[in-house]
């Protein structure tokens, strides 16, 4: 008669596969103490772990299961020696260990204080996965929930667990261990109380990137190209639910996401949440090709779209606020890829069904409010190795920008604030002008400023004229600010450093150009 061991933290499921393991395939089952509690009200029988070790849970439960007899029947061989030894003892071979852990990762949302987070540290648990995953060749080891149903129907199919099954859980188990430990290994990090003002120690000496496959993507960013898209194993450690849902947002027509709608929806999303609500962003290939604020979303609309409708085409479309019939009417006159809001009345979403390729995502809440952790991200430069920055965005303070030259006017101080809200995140080298809370001109991705000027200056047309140019880093020539007088600018800001410093601002003041230095770079490759 085969046996199984069982502890559970979450008991979801463990009800029909106790039942069906009993019933169907003859097993019986040893159990910590609250497991085989529930086993036995659901007519199981079981026995308590303790029966089998002739020793108490101790510790306040600390102490369950790290016994010899615990884990010599999980790790015997089909060895005549290995049977002996267990026929000696009086150890009964386990075939089959059903463990999952504490819930570290769950617990983190609750902003619980350090000693009650070590609580939810698994000791026992993750003992128990590691053995019965190295001794795959004969023992499985169900190590989630969702795996459940996958044993069973491996049972119905072939009337036993193959060994390629058992390898593909033991596989799943010690990347469920090498999660786990990461998470716990991340958040003692976080406790170490290093000086964040030392940017060197506030990233992490050793890094370890568990990503859990999410789905498999039709292609990548070229039909030649495969491409699986991943999720954090923690999605958040800032105790906000809704960031540790994954994807964050709902989809709720649509066809399937792409490679590169999915990073085309990130961008849109890193730049909607800089900015005041109502605001609207229209995003073609990774960039913005219309940003506008405005009184009302009907109004942020109309001055997107206008920047450039021909780009618009095909585009995604992205609000702050609720979506309603009317703008959803005018957005459908056009080929729209994807619409995203946090949220859409239901007239709205009846005009959108007749467009069923629409793809349309209702937003997180939190995907529109500034961060407020300490974040980083990776870049993989393959033979190169990985570099990792801090990605820090500070909040844009308009009125702390200094000024070098001319006055700087109270009224454009929105049209200030806008316009370093997108620059920050166009590539460089990046221009931005805008006014009215809308957007104008884009110069994006040059390999010289005054490449990206002469772009941004002849999108925008007589429209520069009292705008305000934004650049993502300093001007290294005065042509930069001979080219923005003539098209009539008003302001510039950008963050300063320059050698060529004072001959840009000296020929700023001699056009009435007011300067503003921002004392930050925000340079993107």
């Amino acid at each position: 008669m085969p046996t199984a061991l069982v502890s559970v933290s979450d008991k979801t499921g463990l009800d029909k596969l106790a039942r069906d393991l009993q019933n169907k395939h003859g097993y019986k089952f040893i159990a910590t103490t609250s497991t085989a509690k529930y086993l036995s009200e659901l007519g199981v029988e079981c026995k308590k772990v303790e029966e089998v070790t002739d020793f108490p849970e101790i510790l306040g439960g600390r102490v369950k299961t790290l016994h010899p007899r615990v884990f010599a029947g999980i790790l015997s061989r089909d060895l005549k020696e290995d049977k002996d030894c267990l026929a000696d003892l009086k150890i009964d071979e386990l075939g089959l260990v059903i463990v999952n852990l504490y819930p570290f990762e769950k617990k983190l949302k609750e902003g619980l204080a350090e000693d009650a987070m070590i609580e939810q540290i698994d000791i026992g648990g993750v003992a128990l996965i590691r053995a019965a995953a190295k001794n795959f060749n004969r023992v499985a080891i169900l190590s989630d929930p969702a795996q459940y149903e996958s044993l069973l129907s491996e049972y119905e199919q072939e009337g036993k667990l193959s060994k390629d099954f058992r390898r593909k859980l033991a596989y799943d188990a010690f990347s469920r261990t090498m999660s786990y430990d990461t998470a716990i290994s991340t958040y003692l990090k976080g406790n170490l109380g290093e000086d964040k003002g030392d940017k060197r120690t506030s990233l992490p000496s050793n890094v370890d990137l568990r990503l859990k496959e999410h789905m498999t993507l039709r292609y990548g960013e070229n039909p030649h190209q495969s491409a699986v898209w991943y999720m954090n194993n923690v999605q958040s450690s800032n105790g906000d639910e809704g960031a540790l849902k994954f994807p964050p947002f709902n989809q709720l027509q649509g066809k399937e996401m792409s490679s590169n709608n999915i990073v085309d929806t990130y961008a849109l999303v890193s730049i909607l949440r800089d900015l005041v609500s109502p605001a609207v962003c229209i995003i073609k290939h990774n960039n913005p090709c219309g940003v506008a604020v405005g009184k009302t979303l009907a109004e942020a609309l109309d001055k997107a779209y206008e920047t450039d409708p021909v780009s618009a085409f095909g585009g995604i479309f992205g609000f702050t606020e609720k979506l309603e019939a009317p703008l959803t009417e005018k957005i459908l006159q056009g080929f729209v890829e994807i619409v995203a809001a946090p949220s859409f009345s239901d007239e709205a979403m009846a005009l959108l069904k007749k467009k069923k390729n629409v793809r349309v995502l209702e937003l997180a809440p939190h995907l529109l409010r500034a961060r407020d952790e300490e974040l980083w991200h990776a870049k993989d430069l393959q033979d190169f190795g990985w570099i990792l920055e801090r990605a820090e965005a500070p909040a844009v303070n308009a009125d702390e920008f200094e000024c070098v030259s001319g006055e700087k006017n109270d009224a454009l101080l929105g049209d200030i604030r806008f316009a370093w809200s997108v620059v920050r995140h166009l590539t460089s080298n990046a221009i931005f002008i805008a006014k009215d809370g809308q957007s104008l001109g884009f110069g994006i991705g040059q390999t010289s400023r005054i490449a990206s000027v002469n772009i941004a200056l002849a999108q925008a047309g007589e429209a520069a004229r009292g705008a305000v140019l934004a650049s993502d880093a300093f001007f290294p020539a005065t042509d930069n600010i001979e080219a923005a007088a003539k098209a009539g600018i008003s302001v510039i800001v950008q963050p300063g450093g320059s050698i060529k410093d004072k001959e840009v601002i000296e020929a700023c003041k001699e056009h009435n150009i007011t300067m503003l230095l921002t004392g930050q770079r925000c340079f993107k490759h």
